[in-house]
């Protein structure tokens, strides 16, 4: 019994040493999975996207040249407008008053100088026989010469003061759509307080905000595409027509107008669309995100696959400029060869990989 309790101890130990020797050098190399991309030389493009509203190029704010109560509304939004159309109506009882004041005004006056007439008319025959004074025939001619000059001056009035009392009609000069209605019936209003908004037909745009750090992504001219969110697939052409000098104090960005090249009936205002623009930022070169990129003895490198055995191998680099999260190889790669570009910290030389999808 004691030998063999010795032999059980003895194979015991052997089991352990046979646990924790070295795996045998004949054992296969695991094969690691990485993704890789074969480099290309490429320019690098920065994509930016920016959400916006369908409006109208013109848009022209509607109001009264007169003060007065609203008593009628014609116009609604969405309304096709032609000139001539009526679209509001004030109380025009002062005016109308104030107009007939005038009128009779205009009366009294041409009274006054018919009867200035009649007695310059009378001097002039009475003078030509010398049976009235110089003096007192220039005195009925002033006379005369300002009654009708107080004639006229009551004509101006009473033209004016039916002007006045035509304002309170508010007419379209212009073809539109009515976009915004800010006063009702029943409303006081002031001469020039806004009462209608409208927007003239022609070309249509889109505004959109632009932050601060984005502010050099586009110039005036820039071509972009525009695309509607009520018509997915349909892309139209566009062309930045005006970028605010200034920020908004409020939202801090930039307000910039793109305007349709190719608009059709499709695009109605109000609908919300996106601009789509795209800025050159570097020349054709190999780029590769810096998850491909490890270091070597302090200097950069990457694992380049060897296309016959899928093995890879360090090879150093010099580096370009970095775009975002984008590195420029100026020196070290070619086009054609394929970099591994994630798990590269798991890699060491002559180990052999199993190739993702690009």
């Amino acid at each position: 019994m004691k030998n063999l309790s010795t032999i059980l101890c003895f194979i015991a130990g052997l089991t352990a040493l046979a646990g924790c020797s070295p795996e045998s050098a004949t054992t296969p190399l695991a094969v690691r999975p990485v993704k890789s991309r074969v480099v290309v030389a490429e320019p690098i493009d920065r994509v930016s996207q920016y959400a916006g509203e369908v409006q109208a190029r013109y848009e022209m704010t509607l109001a009264f040249r007169v003060g007065g109560k609203i008593i009628e509304r014609s116009a609604e939004i969405g309304q096709p407008v032609e000139p001539g159309d009526v679209l509001m109506q004030l109380d025009a009882g002062d005016l109308a008053l104030n107009e007939e004041a005038l009128r009779a005004q205009l009366a009294a006056a041409q009274a006054d100088r018919n009867q200035a007439r009649a007695k310059y008319d009378r001097a002039k025959a009475l003078l030509g026989r010398n049976l009235i004074s110089r003096n007192d025939f220039d005195t009925l001619k002033g006379a005369y010469e300002t009654a009708q000059a107080r004639v006229q001056q009551a004509e101006s009035q009473l033209s004016g003061g039916a002007r006045q009392t035509g304002y309170t009609q508010l007419q379209s000069d212009q073809a539109g759509v009515i976009t915004a209605v800010q006063a009702e019936v029943g409303q006081v209003v002031t001469a020039g307080q806004p009462v209608l908004s409208m927007a003239l037909p022609g070309e249509k745009e889109v505004e959109i905000s632009v932050p601060e750090n984005r502010y050099d992504e586009l110039r005036v001219g820039d071509e972009v595409q525009i695309s509607l969110w009520s018509a997915p697939g349909q892309t139209y052409q566009g062309r930045v027509r005006e970028i605010a000098p200034l920020a908004d104090p409020l939202t801090r960005t930039y307000a910039a107008k793109v305007t349709f090249v190719d608009a059709d009936p499709a695009v109605r205002l109000g609908m919300t669309a996106s601009v789509r623009a795209s800025r050159r930022l570097a020349l054709p070169a190999i780029h590769l995100p810096l998850t491909a990129l490890i270091e070597q003895d302090g200097q950069p490198a990457v694992w380049v696959v060897d296309p016959k055995n899928l093995k890879v191998l360090r090879r150093r680099v010099e580096l370009g400029p970095f775009h975002e999260d984008q590195a420029t190889i100026a020196r070290g790669l070619a086009p054609g060869e394929r970099v591994v570009t994630a798990g590269v910290h798991k890699l060491y030389p002559e180990q052999s990989v199993r190739l993702l999808d690009d």
